[in-house]
């Protein structure tokens, strides 16, 4: 019986601290490869989430933000309908169920990128459910679930100044821009998708390349 992982891995070790290359080959022998992907989605409303902030890209840092996108004390947010409506084309092109209902929950976390602390966010009730897209590789059609179609708000952008990595770790400073946040993000979660073998890897391939012309046929 194969082992199901994800992703494949491309060594095996021998003994502890050595290692050999394995071939992909050699892998898919032993293993079944089985991939789930998320994928964002930044919608093309002309303002953010919750407020009326431009969303318009190359503005100065912090220059496109309100009390509402910085999570000011007693701002009052107002779902943007157009967002909602972009999501529910996203879902019905994608066969999923649309919910009559959804709820936006506070997803927390610890980072300077979200001025309120936390993510607005779908969690158990999203607007989209069990849709599927069918895609074709090498003449045969395979059939990719999803999960889930749901809308948030993207993040801000960090810049982390000194160290060689430009990441946070080794950095003198930091630079936060809030233009970027609030701006409606959706995530398109697929279910595992098994029974690929050897061309996981192109499904996967044609799925992010099909998805992406259907949302620009969207618009």
């Amino acid at each position: 019986t194969k082992h199901r992982i994800s992703p494949a891995p491309d060594f095996s070790l021998d003994h502890v601290g050595e290692t050999r290359s394995v071939s992909y080959e050699d892998v898919l022998e032993r293993y079944e490869p089985v991939l789930g992907l998320e994928t964002h989605v930044e919608l093309g409303t002309a303002t953010k989430l919750f407020c009326g902030c431009s969303t318009a890209f190359g503005g100065e840092p912090n220059s496109q933000v309100c009390p509402v996108c910085l999570g000011l004390p007693g701002s009052l947010p107002v779902t943007n309908r157009a967002a909602i409506e972009f999501t529910i084309k996203i879902g019905l092109a994608l066969h999923c169920d649309i919910a009559e209902w959804c709820r936006f929950a506070r997803k927390n976390y610890f980072y300077p990128d979200m001025p309120k602390d936390y993510q607005v966010s779908q969690y158990d009730e999203p607007l989209c459910t069990d849709g599927y897209l069918d895609v074709v590789v090498d003449g045969e059609t395979y059939r990719v679930e999803i999960e889930r179609v749901h809308l948030e708000e993207d993040t801000g952008k960090s810049l982390h100044v000194g160290g060689a990595t430009g990441r946070i770790h080794g950095a003198t400073h930091s630079l936060v821009d809030y233009n970027r946040a609030g701006i409606p993000l959706v995530e398109i979660v697929t279910r595992p998708v098994a029974g690929t073998g050897a061309k996981a890897a192109a499904v996967a391939k044609a799925y992010v390349t099909e998805l992406r012309d259907v949302l620009r046929d969207l618009g």
